[in-house]
């Protein structure tokens, strides 16, 4: 309806102009008039431009891992995505038995079962936003921009959250770090903080596990990665203090992972583990206690209150082990509400995602330990 009429201001543009400057002119201003009312790019914000939800979607699509590039670092599985909705993944089963100068006869007839893998993508959707008409005329920067692109960057950072979640781990090692208050980020009392034995530790895993040297990950908050920078920086071994760069604070690689730093990771209620027999690690004693993504986005935005044994966590992980599937990005808008006097839009993102193996091999989570005293 909005092309159409947009189509007919245009025409009688033309027109107009044709009756100032003559017939041997009108061909090509009109046309002009035409091409450049209906074809040529206005910048958001212009007399009588409308929003273009495309343009707004491409940008979540562009930006949805910025500033969060450590999401790039798994398995892109969206093109199983159906719907935008739901990820599908057929799974063949387990090959058929092979036995060497086979001696009854006839063999065992078998059939192959295969277990597809499915699982639904979070919906993130925005609050509504609200622009006064008086907004969008008088100020004199364009607001409409500058409100939208504020709630995409927060859908960004929730998105991120959501994804450390679903990618939380079922093995731990507990870092090793003298108990001091100091740690301690959330809560009460006291927490070890990171130390590189940590890392070797880690790696010990990895190794164990057959996990790939190559591009191995770990991400931790910037409270713990302080910790292991400081426990480098008291550290004699010329070996190490030749790793972390004084005057930048950078810490690319440690016992082969790369190191990634952010804000927030993830957080659990406790640190109630037990040791897995045989093994360098541990797992929740009987219920997995990470704060659901709403909690910690709560207790960091100062929302809820901490728990007085809350514990921090981090992630090593290989890309080959983790998953990421985005599904639809709408906007929707509602120009010109009578009832409100201006403009209202939201933003719709699906996004999911996965720890790829059953076993829970090839994530470990890197938590602090908690200590009354």
């Amino acid at each position: 309806m909005k092309k159409g009429l947009r189509f007919i201001m245009s025409l009688c543009m033309a027109l107009l102009v044709s009756c100032f400057v003559g017939a041997a002119t009108v061909p090509a201003l009109g046309a002009a008039t035409f091409v450049a009312a209906n074809f040529v790019h206005v910048p958001a914000g212009s007399l009588g431009m409308a929003v273009t939800p495309e343009i707004w979607t491409d940008y979540i699509i562009g930006n949805l891992f910025k500033n969060n590039e450590f999401l790039l670092h798994s398995v892109d599985e969206s093109h199983y995505v159906i719907g935008g909705t739901v990820v599908h993944i057929p799974q063949a089963g387990s090959p058929s038995g092979v036995e060497r100068n086979r001696a009854s006869l006839p063999a065992t007839i078998k059939r192959r079962k295969d277990v597809d893998i499915t699982y639904a993508l979070d919906e993130f959707t925005t609050d509504p936003r609200f622009i006064p008409n008086a907004d969008t005329v008088e100020l004199s920067y364009d607001k409409m921009d500058s409100c939208m692109t504020e709630d995409m960057m927060y859908l960004h950072q929730l998105t991120a959250e959501a994804m450390l979640y679903n990618w939380r781990p079922t093995y731990f090692i507990k870092a090793t770090g003298t108990k001091n208050s100091n740690n301690t980020i959330h809560g009460s009392n006291l927490r070890t903080g990171v130390t590189v034995a940590d890392f070797a530790k880690a790696k010990s895993v990895f190794n164990k596990w057959g996990i790939p040297k190559e591009d191995r990950y770990v991400i931790l908050n910037t409270e713990m990665f302080d910790q292991l920078c400081a426990d480098i920086r008291s550290s004699n071994n010329d070996n190490l203090t030749a790793v972390y760069d004084n005057v930048t604070g950078d810490l690319r690689k440690l016992e082969g992972f790369n190191i990634i730093q952010r804000a927030t990771t993830l957080m659990a209620s406790n640190s109630t583990l037990s040791a897995v027999s045989g093994t360098k690690y541990f797992r929740w004693t009987s219920t997995d206690l990470t704060y659901s993504v709403e909690d910690y986005v709560a207790i960091e935005g100062g929302d809820k209150n901490a728990g007085t044994t809350d514990c921090c966590y981090g992630l090593f992980w290989h890309p080959s082990c983790v998953a990421r599937a985005m599904g639809s990005t709408q906007m929707f808008t509602n120009e010109g509400d009578p009832t409100y006097y201006g403009d209202i839009y939201s933003f719709l993102q699906r996004l999911g995602g996965r720890a790829r193996r059953a076993d829970g091999k090839g994530v470990l989570g890197i938590i602090q330990e908690y200590h009354a005293s």
